[in-house]
């Protein structure tokens, strides 16, 4: 790795470039990194836990191959604003830790192969404006407490495992423009 980029490198974008492998546990290394964009390629393997030491504030790694859980360790990403990991083949269940990433505005985890129930996480998550569950595996029921999110611009939410589910009150949503 470039020694300039080991002391100032904020962002790394690759999108779509057909990278196959497996991404480094080093990234984390890098002291000033904001956003892995790292969308469309053929990367595989577990998300490096590692990455929760850093000071991400955007994180994309959809439509790649990554494999495992999402590591619980992501809970100490506090400044994480956006996570799309949508289009994988991540399994297991979404880690509670995740509830300490308050400053959540986005989270995109359709495509996947999660168990369990949809976590109640929603209360933690009063910025999220992007919310995107699709044929992830998870269970229903929905979480009467997403009525709580009130800056939710974007709600997908379908082809959840299991019985049918009702559909929490959505009134709260002023917000709303894609359902």
């Amino acid at each position: 790795m470039h020694s300039k980029c080991m002391s100032k490198c904020l962002v790394g974008i690759l999108k779509g470039q057909d990278l196959a492998g497996v991404l480094p546990p080093s990234i984390a290394k890098l002291p000033y990194l904001t956003q892995i964009v790292f969308p469309r390629n053929f990367l595989s393997g577990n998300i490096p836990s590692e990455w929760a030491s850093t000071k991400l504030e955007f994180m994309s790694l959809e439509s790649n191959m990554f494999s495992g859980t999402v590591p619980p360790e992501f809970g100490k990403l506090v400044n994480l604003q956006r996570l799309i990991i949508n289009a994988n083949n991540l399994t297991g269940v979404l880690p509670l830790h995740l509830t300490n990433l308050t400053k959540l505005t986005e989270l995109r985890i359709s495509s996947n192969n999660f168990t369990g129930i949809i976590p109640d996480f929603f209360r933690s998550w009063s910025q999220l404006e992007k919310l995107e569950i699709q044929a992830s595996g998870l269970e229903g029921p929905i979480p009467s407490s997403i009525s709580v999110l009130s800056n939710l611009t974007e709600l997908r939410i379908s082809d959840l495992n299991g019985g049918g589910s009702v559909f929490p009150n959505l009134t709260n949503m002023k917000s709303m423009k894609r359902l």
